[in-house]
């Protein structure tokens, strides 16, 4: 699952793994081999990358665009056309709360744990009280390594956030090495509701039907009901107090909270039994301690904040996101454009709640993630501007499996600038546009709201794409096999089926 289609992520025989799941340090590794790998016209992608600077504006100028980087060099970069990559694990969010004046622990991003965690968690260190604040995997795994380092690990999860996550078992039974794997069938998607795919008839039967609701939920549910009963949360023997607050009320259907995978077999025992948890809002600090909402002091000598990140592009005026089809306020589009979207939306809306009734029934206690005072991300297929054909934006769309759907975005770009792909009329596309829009905020309450969600959609969103681009080659296994994962791999023939049908044109 974790590679691109023409190299594959090999992992030495003797790393501990547990059920094919594996350390990040990996994935690094494999990355960094692959920049160096794969040389163009005489330059290796990494001759390519400019490290450690920053993008703080970008202008269209003369038929072209010009960004202003900062760096070692600050100086301004020109390109005739410009693929926007940043995705959504750019911007670091982190947490604002009161602080007292003899307030001194660090607080430090779990974007930097990796680079800190030796020098952290270091027997020596002056780090006894750990505190993590965040419910999802990444907060997870910083509590997992500080209880392993001996420390004192307090866990704070957030009222007013998403909430705890839903942590998954990687097991998986037949032919499957993980549940991930599992997932990423054609099977897994009989009864998904998709905004890329009909759905077969039997299926669209169960979901229409009154008298079928409670057997469509028993399937749709089973995963939430399957998680909480392996972590046991209410009844796990030796568990402190404070274990049962990580009960999630999110949805594994409704991805209304962080999804991840639990990669070490003992850790609900460790946590269960040697993590303090915390279900509230932080108020305030002493020298040594965070105060929540209840009045409680958490011993804190570093804080590490595993709270996810912000989706904007900061390099992008106001004026620039309306104009692209950014996220942005309504009030900037004119009364005619705000009431012809409007009037799509709602009509995309209805017929995605006819077709899928559950949908109309998003839990109650949802809560957004994204700003609901700006419109979703008017890009078709979640990657062009509709005005604007020299710009793209890839890796903004959630998806369960990035390598795929990277790799996928890509060959579509490919032939979109190639002109293999086109938008369609302008009318076309944003009826579509607002289809896919309505449908990510009707599928995902929660992250849906920037119109660009694909989580459980991977398969047939990657599918749409590479088909659009004319290529067909990696309809095989899982095309012919209902049973057979979805995987990057797929697109391994990609490349020379386009090359015969287009032909390529060189270019440094």
């Amino acid at each position: 699952m974790a590679s691109f289609s023409d190299v594959a992520l090999q992992i030495p025989e003797d790393t501990p793994k547990l059920h094919d799941t594996f350390e990040a340090k990996y994935v690094t590794q494999y990355l960094e081999e692959y920049v160096d790998s794969h040389v163009y016209n005489g330059r290796s992608l990494r001759s390519r990358i400019r490290l450690n600077v920053e993008v703080r504006t970008v202008e269209k100028s003369d038929g072209g665009w010009i960004l202003q980087v900062d760096g070692a060099m600050g100086q301004s970069v020109r390109c005739v056309r410009l693929a926007v990559a940043s995705g959504l694990t750019s911007s670091p969010n982190m947490p604002n709360f009161p602080r007292s004046h003899d307030w001194m622990a660090p607080i430090l991003h779990h974007r930097d744990f990796g680079i800190c965690s030796k020098t952290i968690l270091a027997a020596s260190s002056a780090y006894k009280n750990v505190t993590v604040l965040g419910g999802g995997k990444s907060a997870a795994d910083m509590v997992y390594a500080s209880v392993k380092a001996g420390k004192n690990v307090n866990w704070i999860v957030r009222k007013s956030g998403e909430g705890p996550g839903i942590f998954m078992n990687p097991a998986a039974t037949g032919r499957y090495r993980n549940h991930v794997e599992a997932g990423a069938t054609q099977r897994a998607t009989f009864l998904n509701p998709s905004g890329f795919h009909p759905m077969l008839e039997w299926a669209r039967t169960l979901h229409q039907s009154v008298s079928e609701r409670e057997n469509l939920d028993s399937k749709l549910f089973a995963a939430d009901r399957r998680y909480k009963l392996w972590a046991n949360y209410r009844g796990r023997e030796g568990a402190l107090p404070g274990f049962r607050e990580l009960e999630p009320k999110a949805s594994f259907f409704w991805n209304s909270g962080p999804i991840g995978v639990i990669q070490h077999d003992d850790f609900w025992d460790l946590v269960s039994q040697k993590v303090n948890i915390y279900r509230s809002d932080l108020s305030g600090t002493t020298a040594t301690s965070i105060i929540l909402d209840d009045g409680r002091e958490v011993p804190t000598g570093i804080l590490l904040c595993g709270t996810g990140w912000n989706t904007s592009y900061p390099f992008f005026s106001s004026k620039q996101a309306f104009e692209l089809g950014l996220p942005h306020d309504p009030r900037k589009d004119s009364e005619e454009d705000s009431q012809s979207w409007n009037n799509l939306m709602d009509a995309a809306d209805l017929q995605i709640v006819s077709q899928y009734p559950i949908l109309a029934t998003p839990p109650p206690d949802s809560k957004s993630i994204d700003d609901t005072r700006l419109t979703p991300a008017r890009l078709y297929q979640g990657i062009a501007s509709l005005t604007d054909p020299s710009i793209i934006f890839l890796g903004r769309a959630r998806m369960s499996n990035h390598f795929r759907g990277a790799e996928a975005q890509a060959i579509w770009a490919t032939a979109y600038w190639d002109a293999h792909v086109t938008v369609p009329p302008v009318e076309r596309a944003q009826r579509e546009v607002a289809h896919m829009n309505a449908f990510s905020r009707r599928r995902y309450p929660s992250k849906g709201g920037d119109g660009v969600n694909f989580h459980a959609d991977l398969l047939w969103y990657t599918d749409r794409l590479v088909c659009d681009a004319g290529l067909s080659s990696h309809r095989k296994g899982w095309w012919q096999d209902e049973d057979e994962p979805c995987l990057a791999s797929d697109f391994k023939d990609c490349r020379d089926e386009y090359v015969g049908k287009y032909g390529t044109a060189q270019a440094g």
